[in-house]
């Protein structure tokens, strides 16, 4: 990929994907050089080291309303890098059917639709659009951002940052990433896979500690069904991180829920119908009659 700076360059503006002013979210559309480019600008939170400061570091004071004991304006902080900047280029339609606003549906996934719907669409995906995954399974690429890296072909895995990740303790977002390019999704469970599950679970639990004072209570550890990538991934989140990306009903399934549907029925979400919520512009929705 080019680097940042030559993209911005690049960039035009094509349209507002979506607009989050609850969380001071915006994903934008645009063209580099005739091929889809998706960026994301995110109001980031202030560093604990600067906050002592930030009443010395107001500059350009507009909309300044005084009134008795209050008072309020807009201003700039300098010093302080205030937003935080994603890539995605090249985009795909998939990406831009993922960060556009659009309404979501809720749709039944039973075993024969997996088999006849889903798994097809799974196989039709270019294997080059995980080639990202596995440059940072081989160490080719965010091996600076690595915090944990198992080598084990068969219960390895990788543990570093989500890129959603500001930071700070209190909205922990990590991801473990599987060695293994056989399990695509929770479909692909079964009882083999509980000592691999645990072995990652219990690393999560002692990493989250040691980094980040983190008990096997604060935190959340689930598994995303439709995942937004079919290579075996669980996310790591705070317990305090109420509102984290992709904790909902519908498409979060918390990894002790899944080991213990393994160790009763050892082929359960084979046989199961699993829900799941999706975009409506999604393939699997538009392509597919679900009644």
């Amino acid at each position: 990929m080019s680097s940042i700076k030559n993209i911005l360059s690049k960039f035009r503006f094509v349209r507002v994907l979506s607009n989050d002013t609850r969380i001071k979210l915006v994903y934008l559309l645009g063209e580099v050089d005739g091929q889809d480019c998706i960026l994301s600008f995110e109001k980031t939170q202030y560093e604990d080291s600067v906050i002592p400061m930030l009443a010395y570091s107001v500059n350009n004071m507009t909309d300044v309303v005084e009134n008795n004991i209050y008072a309020w304006c807009t201003a700039i902080i300098s010093n302080t890098a205030d937003t935080r900047l994603k890539v995605i280029f090249p985009a795909t339609d998939v990406h831009i059917a993922k960060y556009e606003a659009q309404q979501r549906v809720m749709l039944l996934e039973s075993p024969e639709r997996y088999q006849t719907i889903t798994l097809p669409y799974i196989k039709s995906i270019p294997e080059k659009r995980t080639q990202w995954v596995h440059n940072i399974l081989n160490g080719t690429a965010e091996s600076d951002r690595v915090i944990y890296h198992d080598h084990d072909p068969e219960t390895g895995f990788v543990i570093l940052p989500d890129m959603k990740w500001d930071g700070s303790v209190e909205t922990l977002y990590w991801v473990a990433i599987s060695m293994r390019s056989d399990i695509l999704s929770l479909r692909s469970l079964t009882d083999e896979h509980i000592p691999f599950l645990k072995k990652l679970r219990e690393k999560c639990y002692e990493l989250t500690k040691e980094k980040a004072g983190l008990s096997p209570s604060q935190l959340r550890l689930f598994i995303h069904y439709q995942p937004s990538y079919y290579h075996f991934h669980v996310h790591i989140t705070a317990v305090a991180f109420s509102d984290a990306p992709g904790v909902v009903s519908g498409q979060a399934h918390l990894l002790d829920t899944v080991i213990d549907h393994l160790e009763l029925y050892p082929d359960y979400y084979q046989r199961a119908t699993i829900p799941f919520v999706i975009g409506e512009r999604h393939t699997l929705h538009t392509d597919h009659n679900w009644n």
